[in-house]
């Protein structure tokens, strides 16, 4: 990559234009950002930390492109990759701009600051099990927050494993789901701690014994759960005390700013406060009481998993008010409401298809199933046997705001994701030393 086009605007306009050639003619110019799983995606984070601490992930997407983190990774024994759900590239970046979130515009000019896509759909359970495996939607199967499960014949919710129709957590293990086998490729940390490397994680404590975390943990020997911010940042500072010798990853999820988002919508005046809030106890909390043995050799990796568009009630498309589309699908619509998934029944498919491209082109784009897996969009191969199946015969592309209701009380949910526009699938990655 020449260096004129590193800088964030360059990689920004890079990442906008850039096309699937399946799609291309097939999608509005412009409208749409394409994941990019060669080397400016989440997807390619987990081969460059493992690359960055001698060690690798056979089988996973490659890195990033080296010359967007090589000149950070000289001899860094420790690796802290904090993911923050649900800040959008975009959206920071205007913040930044205005002067909103100033520890995060310190962070930027302390080290690198650009941008990279998210996987598609741009959605948190995908982008944590890609994140977790190195591989692409498509290897993995876990597409979307709710899935077709054909082997255990039910849809379900992919975040917290339970029928869509009874909602009790986990319940899908009771039912004889195996979190440690469901996933079909290696885990991170599995493999990395084969290979001498410690990998540590930090999750909130709601979800540090779910089904979803049991899948992504493997090969962990601890889950560091945490109560909240204060302990969280407390615990990272330990955690690099304890391990002064030998190669670490320290990961940790931060989940508030995506419920935020979601209630209030991205534009609501608390969403910069939490960013401000991060950046203090980064600032006060964090960094200042590292000793110099702590900071030696340790690179901060800050990232997210996608960004959000507001969604306001007016948005929405209720299948209720679509009587036609609704009679002619098999089970309701899957995957998210904002790249909602259709089973039509076997002799409704050009009903379904139709009535999507006629009376709904406003608010979709419709794709095929086989036009989705040949494209790109779900990632490169090896197709997991299950993909196909959970992906739906029909897959629509939300355009502008709109998305899809099924039930009256989503449209509470003022901010949402999972679809393909640039606020939602450009997200910031910040690398700096912390022995600078």
């Amino acid at each position: 990559m020449p260096t004129d086009a590193l800088s964030p605007d360059a990689i920004e306009t890079a990442l906008r234009q850039r096309q699937l050639p399946i799609l291309a003619g097939r999608l509005p110019p412009g409208e749409f950002v394409m994941p990019d799983y060669d080397g400016l995606c989440l997807a390619n984070i987990p081969a460059t930390v493992a690359a960055i601490l001698h060690g690798e992930l056979p089988g996973a997407c490659p890195p990033l492109h080296p010359e967007l983190w090589r000149g950070w990774a000289d001899g860094v024994r420790r690796v802290i990759l904090l993911l923050v759900d649900a800040v959008g590239y975009l959206q920071l970046r205007e913040a930044m701009a205005r002067g909103d979130v100033p520890a995060w515009n310190r962070l930027a000019e302390r080290g690198a600051f650009f941008p990279i896509t998210t996987v598609f759909p741009s959605t948190t359970n995908a982008l944590l099990t890609t994140l977790w495996t190195g591989y692409s939607p498509a290897a993995h199967g876990l597409l979307a927050y709710e899935l077709y499960l054909r082997e255990f014949g039910v849809a379900a919710s992919a975040l917290f494993f339970w029928p869509v129709a009874y909602h009790r957590h986990d319940l899908l293990v009771e039912w004889g789901l195996k979190p440690e086998d469901f996933v079909p490729v290696p885990a991170v940390g599995n493999i990395l701690s084969k290979q001498g490397i410690t990998v540590r994680t930090f999750l909130r404590e709601t979800y540090a014994e779910s089904a979803l975390s049991q899948m992504h943990r493997r090969g962990l020997e601890q889950i560091d759960s945490f109560v909240d911010a204060s302990d969280l940042w407390v615990g990272l500072r330990r955690t690099l005390s304890e391990h002064q010798a030998g190669r670490l990853l320290i990961s940790a999820y931060w989940d508030v700013v995506d419920g935020i988002g979601h209630k209030y919508g991205p534009n609501d005046d608390s969403w910069p406060i939490e960013l401000r809030s991060i950046g203090h106890m980064l600032e006060q909390e964090f960094l200042p009481r590292l000793t110099a043995a702590e900071r030696e050799d340790t690179l901060l990796i800050i990232t997210a998993d996608h960004g959000l568009v507001p969604t306001p009630p007016e948005a929405a498309i209720k299948l209720d008010d679509h009587p036609t589309l609704r009679d002619a699908l098999l089970i309701p619509p899957l995957g998210e409401s904002r790249t909602p998934f259709f089973y039509p029944h076997p002799d409704q498919h050009e009903t379904v298809r139709d009535y999507l491209t006629g009376q709904l082109n406003h608010a979709f784009i419709i794709l095929e199933r086989n036009t989705v897996l040949e494209s790109g969009l779900l990632g490169p191969g090896p197709i997991y046997r299950e993909t196909p199946y959970r992906l739906g015969d029909l897959v629509a592309l939300a355009r502008g705001k709109h998305y899809l209701a099924k039930q009256e009380k989503s449209l509470k949910m003022l901010g949402r994701h999972g679809g393909l526009s640039p606020a939602e699938m450009l997200v910031p990655l910040f690398i700096t030393r912390l022995d600078s």
